[in-house]
């Protein structure tokens, strides 16, 4: 599923995924959830990434 924002769940393979894109330290940060089973990614410039480092590169920035 790398990179992946639309389709099918990899996870549950029948429900539809729900993305949310926003712009974080000039990156593409993205949000991806299932709308059946609620498994979640989070995605920078298409690449999968940990939520720590989601987390981490947020606060970075409001300091």
């Amino acid at each position: 599923m790398k990179g992946a924002t639309s389709g099918t769940c990899p996870v549950c393979h029948q429900g539809d995924l729900i993305s949310i894109t926003m712009s974080v330290g000039g990156s593409d940060l993205t949000f991806t959830t299932c709308h059946l089973c609620e498994a979640k990614w989070w995605y920078r410039d298409g690449e999968a990434v940990p939520l720590q480092s989601v987390i981490g590169n947020v606060l970075a920035k409001k300091a």
